[in-house]
Order: structure tokens, then sequence, then C-alpha cells
């Protein structure tokens, strides 16, 4: 039975102020210079996030981790080669600053070699997506995407404590967008409109990383305690998890009504942006069981990739 809990996740990792509203600040660099490896053979350019200078550019990228009640302050810094970015979250209110932390009133490009300033408070436990709307997909697409993950501060508010906690990060690459030729043309925009190819992802990720590679959820020797999972959807098609019937989730933050109960197991239905938390029990599963992961064209409602993720490594 999936029921929505009252109480609010385990898991509070202290930051080192134990005040009620502590002050955490962030660097996230934006950059148009990353590689990544789909395969051995294949490495395609993206842009993305990272928190240094010398960070090499992942998927998702930068992760702001802070608690309820936490004041945030980030500052973006963009090095993208002439490619004007922002940040934005459809769940959180940034506020932008300027250097000496007044208010602006109207929302501002940061452009190349400049720094662009935003708060907020963090004040619902959860998951959310945040990235850069600017050349909206394109930006999202090639990798210019994080996470915002805000942790309860109630300790042993559940009554089952998670062992293991593991994020899925899951979006499609079309590499036909991350040519050399079409990065150069959407980092030197000059704010016309981009002519787009039709999007034909040919790579389905999890973490950066071909969804079928994906390990598993949990070591065999532990079938027994709880996972804790973390579920984003930073791709442009509906992501679809189904779960072996044996299994158990328990929903802590997230749309109710996407998670719908099969005739065997249980289907999660991440559209675009879209994250869930959840507590999964794996007790009952039989050792050789498997997770599906599909990547859903959301105009032809066609599924493009599936991928069968052993539920225990």
């Amino acid at each position: 039975m999936i029921k929505e809990i009252k109480s609010k996740p385990l898991f509070s990792f202290l930051l080192g102020n134990t005040s009620l509203f502590s002050q955490n600040e962030r660097l996230i660099i934006g950059k148009t210079t990353g590689k990544l490896a789909i395969t051995k053979k294949l490495a395609v350019r993206t842009f993305g996030f990272t928190n240094s200078l010398s960070g090499q550019v992942t998927l998702p990228g930068s992760d702001i981790d802070v608690e309820v009640g936490d004041n945030v302050s980030i500052d973006l810094w963009n090095i993208s080669q002439g490619n004007p970015v922002s940040l934005y979250c459809k769940e959180i209110e940034f506020q932008q600053r300027t250097k000496g932390n007044s208010a602006l009133k109207e929302k501002a490009l940061v452009d190349h070699m400049e720094h662009g300033f935003y708060s907020f408070q963090a004040t619902k436990a959860g998951t959310y997506l945040y990235y850069s709307p600017e050349n909206y997909p394109f930006n999202l697409q090639a990798g210019m995407f994080g996470l915002i993950i805000v942790r309860s501060k109630e300790i042993d508010s559940l009554y089952y404590k998670p062992w293991n906690e593991i994020l899925w990060c899951s979006n499609e690459i079309d590499t036909t967008w991350h040519s050399e030729d079409m990065m150069r043309i959407t980092s030197d925009h000059t704010g016309e409109p981009i002519n787009l190819p039709d999007y034909k992802p040919n790579y389905f990720l999890i973490n950066g990383k071909k969804a079928i590679k994906n390990k598993g959820l949990q070591a065999l020797e532990y079938k027994k305690d709880t996972v804790f999972l973390r579920l984003a959807n930073s791709g442009l098609y509906r992501h679809e998890i189904v779960f072996p019937a044996e299994a158990r989730l328990q929903l802590i933050s997230g749309n109710e009504i996407n998670i719908v109960n099969l005739p065997r197991g249980y289907k999660v239905k991440l559209h675009p942006g879209e994250c869930f938390e959840l507590l999964v029990f794996l007790e009952n599963v039989a050792d050789d069981e498997h997770v599906v992961y599909k990547f859903i064209d959301t105009n032809s409602n066609k599924c493009c990739n599936e991928a069968n993720i052993p539920v225990f490594y």
C-alpha cells in the first residue's frame, strides 16, 4: 500500500551551525566546456555547473544540500564563453541580489565572466531541480542543471531508518544537439531565436551514465534494510519506473497521483522537471528481480528506451 506519511524524512546532516536559521553560501560556476563520456569510444561536449574552476562537469551538476530553515546565498559565476545564463527552480523562488545584497526589482541575466547573486530560504524538505532557463530547452538538455536537496532537521522522525540513500537523476541525450556546431551557436547567442533540430535522443542516462549500466538499488546482503530513494527527471521525456510487486513504497515527497498501483508492482511517473522521494522496502523481493526504467516520448506516448536494472547488486 502506498501512503503519504505525515512525518518528515530522516537524515539530517548538520552543516556546522545549530542556529534555527543558519546561513549557507554556495559558489556555482557555469561552464560550456564540459565533456561527458557516454561510452568508451564516445564523449560529447556538454554545458554544466561545477563548484570550482578545476571541477569537471557532471550530470547532474553542482548540488545545493541544505536544511529546512537555512538561508541560502548563491554566487553564480558565468564562465560560459558568451552564453548568458541565470538560475531557475519551479518550486523555489530565487531572489536575485546585487553584490551589495540589495534585492533586484527585475531578474537579470548573468553575462560571460560576470557574477550573479541569488538567495532563498529553505522552507520545505524535498528534492528540487534547478537549471538555466535560457535557450530552453537547449541549456537544460546540454547539461546546465543540478539538484537542491532540503533535509528535515527532525532526527529519527521515521519508524524505519533508511540505511542507504540513493539518487537517480535521469535524462536523455540527443548527440546532434551536442555537436560542436550546435554548442558554438548557442554559446555565441545574442538574443535571436535558435532553430533547434527535432529532438531525437539516442542515449538514456541515470546520473550521467547509460541507464542500463546502473548497478541497482541495494546490496543483496542488506536487503532487509530500507532505501531512501530520490528520483529526479532532468530530461524532456516522461520517465516511468516500475518496481517489482513484492517491493513496498512509502511516499515522502512528490505528487501521489503519479504513483500507479499495477497488477504486479508499482509505477512511478516522473514528468519533466519532477522529483520524488520514496522509502523502498525490499525484504520480500526475489534476489533476481529488476526495476524497469522507461523513457517515454511525451508527444507520441511511445516508449523510446527501456532499461532493466537489477534490484540487488
